[in-house]
């Protein structure tokens, strides 16, 4: 009984159990960048910056050694991929059959690029691309996506187009739910198809 449970605790812990993702509550409010969300109902201010429909998320992403948004692009924002709803979303995003593989898959967060690693490894989401705001959070900085306190980025989902153009921006206002995912492939299909 001890090893069942220590293997079902790894397995938990490692994302490599079986999960109903399609069960996590999904908002489809929004708020702007630089504003504030919430967690539990409380409000959590984000740091001063600017993101939204329009602009470019080349320069945000250069600027913390990443390159440049060339193709059509799905981009999550998590604040850790080791927590449920984190996981969640990048699963969605990685194992979805809902989004046209030309698509890049791209997930933000503030882990390290190592934790992110071990993260893709043992749930098997090599097709996503990891970008870490680990070091001093200039991207969460910058777009206005930062949590002031827990230093973590909030949750969002943004489409961008093929030169790096944001046309679809969700920054979740309860960061305890899931961000709508299908809305944001459809948007993503459509520039693909067009």
């Amino acid at each position: 009984m001890f090893r069942t449970s220590l293997i079902l605790a790894a397995a938990l812990a490692t994302g490599c159990a079986s999960t109903d993702y399609s069960k996590m509550p999904v908002t489809k409010e929004s708020v702007a960048s630089g504003t504030s969300v919430k967690r539990q109902g409380q409000s959590i201010p984000l740091y001063k910056g600017n993101l939204e429909v329009g602009d470019n998320i080349n320069p945000m992403l250069q600027e913390i050694g990443y390159p440049a948004v060339n193709t059509v692009s799905v981009v999550s924002i998590v604040p850790s991929i080791d927590t449920k709803v984190c996981e969640a979303q990048t699963h969605i995003l990685g194992e979805s059959d809902l989004l046209n593989p030309a698509v890049r898959k791209i997930t933000v967060s503030r882990d390290t690029p190592m934790a992110q690693k071990r993260f893709a490894e043992a749930g098997k989401l090599q097709n996503i691309d990891y970008i870490s705001d680990f070091s001093h959070g200039r991207f969460g900085k910058k777009s206005g996506l930062l949590m002031k306190g827990p230093e973590l980025l909030a949750r969002a989902v943004m489409v961008t187009d093929a030169t790096g153009k944001i046309v679809h921006l969700q920054i979740n206002d309860d960061i305890t739910l899931m961000p709508d995912m299908e809305k944001a492939f459809a948007v993503a299909n459509k520039l693909v198809a067009k």
